[in-house]
């Protein structure tokens, strides 16, 4: 619509989109603070982890709607061309918060010592000043909305509409929820060890996927999508297999270091040796495979931008829920903790080969051969 020159309609999107997380993170809102502890239970927290998960939950619902805010402007932001605005509000509020948690945990300066309490403030208070700053600029001359009061109102079309191209990515965040509520309750049987050894493990992968450029992720879609629709079948192949490379080398050179030295990186956030060691086994099993990981990605993305969502969500399913549920059970039955952290692994592995059928019966019905000779640019 932006390129169309439509800017009533975009000011109308974009102002049903501002409401959901009114209508979406209010009601969520209100159910964590209604039920904290049974809601604690159902995503796997055991009995020695429920009082302060509860006290986490009840302080950071608080912000769910903020932080659905800013994920909704950050979009708007980035459709209208706009990439560099939302990592600038993420940063800053990733900065605050990660300023702001020692000195509410551990009672810093004049702040009182509140710890995993002071962690959920802090974090908080990070989310309402990202939707600050979200608002401030998309209210402002240079967003290049103009959202009115009118706009704002609900249209069972748009909302419809939105709901259409979200669907995909609001199953797979649903899956990983799932997903991470059944580990934990699996784990929960090997005592809370086991289930903050996958919470440690989590964060060091969590922050070295960061450093493998998920930005790669987001210019891949429209790359491939506007090469498929000019059929420059070449580059649309090229591009995939440059970013699975180039992902795959830099994840070899990542996971060789942090198997080498895993508990040297967690020893500071372990203590305890029972913790630590379960936690250095969680890591190195997670990391060990992180090459075939991104070959899988770059092709459900590649298929994201084909305007082939259905194979997409299945590549997604296949080695986020059907290989890996079987393999969790099983291994966790036979090996204990150390299997169910190898369960991902496994069904890296069986996921690679699904993706890379796919890959090929998609690259048989548009081959390079088949490619137009027009050689134009890779973005839109």
């Amino acid at each position: 619509r932006f390129g169309a020159g439509k800017r009533d309609e975009v000011n109308r999107i974009a102002g049903n989109a501002i409401t959901l997380p009114l209508l979406l993170g209010a009601p969520v809102t209100v159910l964590c603070l209604t039920f904290p502890e049974p809601l604690a239970l159902l995503f796997g927290g055991s009995s020695e982890l429920v009082a302060p998960a509860v006290g986490y939950l009840t302080i950071i619902a608080w912000g769910f709607p903020c932080q659905i805010f800013g994920a909704t402007v950050d979009g708007l932001l980035r459709g209208s061309g706009n990439t560099k605005t939302p990592m600038y509000v993420r940063s800053t509020a990733a900065i605050f918060n990660a300023i702001l948690d020692p000195f509410l945990i551990y009672g810093w300066g004049p702040f009182p010592m509140l710890g995993l309490p002071g962690a959920a403030l802090a974090t908080l208070s990070a989310q309402i000043l990202g939707a600050c700053l979200s608002a401030g600029y998309l209210l402002s001359s240079r967003s290049g909305y103009r959202i009115s009061i009118p706009d704002l109102r609900p249209r069972f079309l748009i909302l419809r509409n939105i709901a259409q191209v979200g669907i995909p990515s609001f199953i797979n965040g649903c899956v990983r929820s799932a997903m991470g509520s059944l580990f934990n309750w699996v784990l929960a049987g090997f005592g809370p060890a086991a289930i903050a050894a996958n919470g440690l493990s989590m964060r060091v992968m969590m922050l070295m996927l960061s450093f493998m450029g998920p930005g790669v992720a987001q210019a891949l879609v429209p790359i491939v999508g506007f090469n498929f629709g000019a059929q420059n079948y070449r580059r649309m192949w090229k591009t995939w297999l440059t970013a699975s490379l180039s992902l795959s080398g830099i994840g070899v050179v990542l996971s060789s270091l942090i198997i080498l030295f895993a508990p040297t990186i967690l020893a500071p956030m372990a203590p305890d040796p029972e913790l630590l060691e379960l936690a250095v086994w969680a890591l190195r099993l997670k990391v060990c495979t992180i090459v075939l990981v991104e070959p899988q990605m770059m092709g459900i993305f590649t298929f994201q931008g084909m305007g082939m969502g259905t194979r997409a969500l299945a590549l997604t399913m296949a080695r986020n829920v059907v290989f890996v549920v079987p393999a969790l059970l099983a291994l966790a039955h036979f090996f204990g903790a150390r299997g169910a952290f190898a369960a991902q692994p496994a069904s890296d592995l069986l996921g690679v080969l699904i993706a890379g059928g796919m890959l090929w019966q998609v690259y048989r019905r548009y081959p390079v051969s088949a490619s137009t000779s027009v050689e134009t640019a890779t973005r839109p």
